[in-house]
């Protein structure tokens, strides 16, 4: 989306890619931006926003709209209205489909695009379907897009879905690997220092959302819990 907000400002602007890219960059590197192939960092889109004459936050507003698609992916009627305010991209085109197929409870049969959070989240679907087996394999096949942090994410995922499966010896080993790589590394609030001194240095905006979404889920989920217990409790 953030390649296809610069290649709309630019052509407005009556400019061609080397005229973009001049003293700065190659045409081809302005070229794979616009195309999805690279995601600009802060400092490179605040030096393109300047030259189209535009903020950063207009290059990425749709962003925010594509994040509100994903969240409400499990309720189809509100994610295709959303959907709908959108331009046509791989992204757009996949969540309207993945949203579809839990409409009629059918297969999703296409290509999933190379991003962790689209893999998640069709294990998610999929999950929520009963399909443990394709569950399964979305989520050992996105497992190539992780970083350590997804890593975490997606090894509580195949830990519920092999549970599902009933198969003991795969059980056994993911157990092992999540101890591997939360006993030996981090308590919670390591884990949080860890996401926060990590999302100062990022540059990528889409990882940055991502360390800010799962700082997000640590700082609220036990607030959430209590909310719930406080209910519990007086009812």
């Amino acid at each position: 989306m953030i390649g296809m907000n610069i290649r709309m400002r630019r052509k407005k602007l009556k400019l061609s890619q080397q005229d973009l890219a001049y003293g700065d960059w190659t045409r081809s590197y302005i070229s794979q931006i616009e195309s999805g192939r690279i995601q600009p960092s802060i400092e490179t889109l605040a030096k393109i926003a300047s030259k189209l004459d535009t903020t950063i936050s207009n290059l990425i507003g749709d962003e925010i709209l594509i994040q509100k698609a994903k969240a409400a992916v499990f309720y189809p009627d509100i994610c295709k209205q959303i959907l709908a305010q959108l331009p046509e991209t791989t992204t757009t085109i996949f969540l309207y489909k993945l949203t579809n197929s839990l409409l009629t409870n059918k297969s999703l049969d296409c290509q999933l695009p190379p991003n962790a959070e689209l893999y998640f989240l069709t294990a998610r679907v999929l999950i929520f379907q009963k399909n443990y087996p394709h569950a399964l394999q979305v989520l050992l096949d996105g497992m190539k897009y992780l970083d350590e942090f997804w890593r975490i994410i997606f090894l509580a995922k195949l830990h519920f879905v092999y549970q599902q499966l009933g198969k003991t010896e795969e059980l056994n080993n993911i157990t092992q690997q999540i101890a591997a790589v939360l006993n030996t590394k981090y308590s919670v609030d390591e884990l949080r220092r860890k996401l926060t001194y990590e999302l100062h240095f990022e540059s990528n905006p889409v990882r940055s959302q991502n360390l800010i979404s799962f700082i997000q889920a640590i700082d609220y989920y036990h607030e959430f819990e209590q909310a719930f217990q406080i209910i519990n409790d007086n009812v």
